[in-house]
C-alpha cells in the first residue's frame, strides 16, 4: 500500500500555532489553511503503446534508438521472414496465373469459344438445310423421313451451341472464383509478410528499446515502447483517500530529479477500477504548462481538497469528539466544523473567539 497523509500548509503565524498546541489551553486564529491528499507518482507520456512482435524472426533490421522521434508509418524495427517470402511468392505467382486464365484470349477460353463458333456455324447450315427441306416438302420433293432427319440435325446442332455457351458461362464463372480466392490468399500473405516490418502508430519518441539487431524476438514479446503528446502525472492513491478526488483539483508535483521546484497540474482522469499490483486506486493529472520531463521520474504529489483564506482554526487535539470543544472555564460547546487537517481543524460556527479552550484531560 503506498504511503497516504495529509498535508497542511498554513502561512503567517505558524511558530505562534505550534506552541500553542502543546500548551493546556489555546485560542482560535485566522490562517490560510489547506487540506491535501499525498500521492506518489510517476511521469508518463499522454500516448503510449508497446511495440510488439506478431510473428516469430531475428531482428534484422533495428534503425532506431532511445530518444529519437518517430512519425506514424515511419518503419521501427524488421524481421527475417524468408520462409513467408517464400509463401507470398507463391500466392502471387498463383494470383497472376487466374489473372491470366480469366482474360478472354486464355487458352482454355480461347478453346470453348472456338468450338461455340464452330458450333455456330453448323447451326446456319442445318437451319438453312431444315428450312429448305421445309419448302420442298410442300411441294412433294422430299419425303417426310427426309425432312424429320434435317429437323434433328437442326435440333441437335442448336442443342449444342447451348450447351457450348453454358459450358463456357461456367468455366468464367470457376475462373472468376479462382482469381477471388487467389486475390484473397494473396492479401492473407502480404498481411502475414506485413508482421514482419513493424511501423509506428503514433508521432512520438522511443521511450525504450528491449531487443538487439540479430536478437530471436517471438510472437507476442515487445520490442519497444513508444510515447508521445504531452507529458502527464500518473497518480496512486489510497483506498481511503480516493472518495476525495475529483477532475480538476489542483495538484503540486515535486519532482525527484528537482526536489526544490513545485510544478502545477490538474487532476485529469480517475481510473474506475482498484489496481491489484499498486494496491491502489490511479489517477492522472495534467500539467498546466507541460514542460520536458522525463518518463517514469518519480514523484510527489499533494492532491488539493479544499482550503481557504484566512479560516478560523484551532489545534486538531482541541477538538473532541462529536465535533465539540471545552472552554478553559469547563464548559461544553458544540461546533460545526470545515476543513480537517492533521494538525488544524476549521471552525465554522459556535465558538466564542474571545474564549480560551482548553484539552479534554486523558484519564
Amino acid at each position: 500500500m503506498k504511503t497516504i497523509r495529509n498535508l497542511s500548509l498554513c502561512c503567517g503565524i505558524l511558530a505562534i500555532l505550534s506552541s500553542c498546541n502543546t500548551s493546556e489551553t489555546t485560542s482560535a486564529r485566522q490562517i490560510a489553511i489547506v487540506d491535501a491528499v499525498f500521492a506518489s507518482g510517476h511521469i508518463i507520456m499522454e500516448n503510449e503503446y508497446l511495440v510488439t512482435a506478431n510473428s516469430e524472426g531475428y531482428l534484422v533490421a533495428a534503425p532506431i534508438q532511445e530518444g529519437d522521434s518517430v512519425n506514424a508509418g515511419m518503419p521501427l524495427f524488421q524481421l527475417s521472414s524468408e520462409v513467408q517470402n517464400e509463401q507470398l511468392s507463391g500466392a502471387q505467382a498463383t494470383y497472376q496465373d487466374a489473372l491470366k486464365n480469366l482474360n478472354d484470349n486464355s487458352p482454355q477460353q480461347s478453346q470453348l469459344r472456338l468450338q461455340i463458333e464452330q458450333a455456330k456455324a453448323q447451326l446456319e447450315i442445318d437451319a438453312a438445310n431444315y428450312k429448305r427441306y421445309q419448302n420442298l416438302s410442300k411441294t412433294g420433293a422430299v419425303s417426310q423421313q427426309e425432312l424429320e432427319r434435317a429437323k434433328v440435325q437442326y435440333e441437335n446442332s442448336r442443342r449444342q451451341v447451348d450447351i457450348l455457351q453454358k459450358s463456357l458461362s461456367d468455366l468464367v464463372e470457376k475462373l472468376r472464383l479462382n482469381l477471388v480466392n487467389a486475390e484473397t490468399q494473396l492479401n492473407i500473405q502480404k498481411e502475414n509478410t506485413s508482421d514482419y516490418y513493424l511501423s509506428s502508430f503514433i508521432d512520438g519518441r522511443v521511450l525504450e528499446v528491449y531487443k538487439n539487431q540479430g536478437d530471436l524476438v517471438r510472437r507476442g514479446e515487445t520490442i519497444a515502447r513508444i510515447g508521445g503528446g504531452k507529458p502527464l502525472v500518473k497518480l496512486f492513491v489510497g483506498e481511503e483517500d480516493i472518495d476525495k478526488i475529483k477532475v480538476g483539483q489542483l495538484t503540486t508535483i515535486s519532482l525527484n530529479t528537482q526536489k526544490d521546484d513545485l510544478l502545477d497540474a490538474r487532476i485529469s482522469k480517475i481510473y474506475p477500477a482498484f489496481d491489484e499490483l499498486q494496491q491502489s486506486f490511479i489517477c492522472e493529472a495534467a500539467f498546466a504548462e507541460a514542460p520536458e520531463l522525463y518518463v517514469n521520474t518519480q514523484l510527489q504529489a499533494n492532491i488539493i481538497i479544499a482550503q481557504k483564506e484566512n479560516a478560523l482554526v484551532i489545534p486538531s487535539n482541541y477538538l473532541l469528539p462529536g465535533d465539540s470543544i471545552l472552554y478553559k472555564d469547563g464548559e461544553k460547546a458544540a461546533v460545526k466544523v470545515g476543513i480537517r487537517t492533521s494538525d488544524w481543524v476549521e471552525i465554522i460556527s459556535g465558538l466564542d473567539q474571545s474564549r480560551q479552550i482548553k484539552q479534554m484531560k486523558k484519564p
